[in-house]
């Protein structure tokens, strides 16, 4: 009986228009997909080479000079045949909406080009941000 009053004092809480939600965040960025990609100069090294450290062979070819692996559902792992990219990995994410982003990311001041799409896809757009750091961060949509 004592523990039902805590559980009904507890759900009124939680229940009261006034209870801050502060595991229920605001959205601002919807991501549903990341790549961690490699540049490699020895594309076919590099594959070997992941290809024993990860144990299994690389799911798809998704275009001619990308290896890719799922990780896990939604996160994706990629050996790039792009040897004139001086940036050795990039984080990439997947997002709902590519421009609204983009409008967002500008008005708060972060530098960030228009997309482009991408050779070998119907409707994939990508655009790369830099961190202060230097580290590249990509943003993509479509397919």
């Amino acid at each position: 009986m004592r523990n039902c009053t805590r559980i009904d004092t507890l759900q009124r809480i939680l229940a009261s228009p006034g209870f801050p939600l502060l595991h229920k965040r605001k959205r601002v960025m919807d991501v549903d997909t990341i790549f961690i990609s490699i540049n490699a100069t020895d594309h076919t090294a590099q594959t070997d080479w992941w290809t024993k450290f990860l144990g299994r062979p690389f799911d798809r070819i998704p275009v001619p000079s990308c290896r890719e692996w799922d990780l896990r559902e939604g996160v994706l792992f990629q050996v790039l045949d792009n040897s004139s990219d001086r940036t050795r990995v990039v984080v990439s994410l997947r997002v709902e909406n590519l421009d609204a982003n983009i409008e967002r990311l500008r008005a708060a001041g972060v530098p960030i080009s228009d997309p482009k799409p991408v050779e070998g896809f119907a409707t994939l757009r990508f655009v790369s941000v830099q961190d202060p750091e230097g580290n590249t961060i990509g943003l993509l949509d479509g397919a």
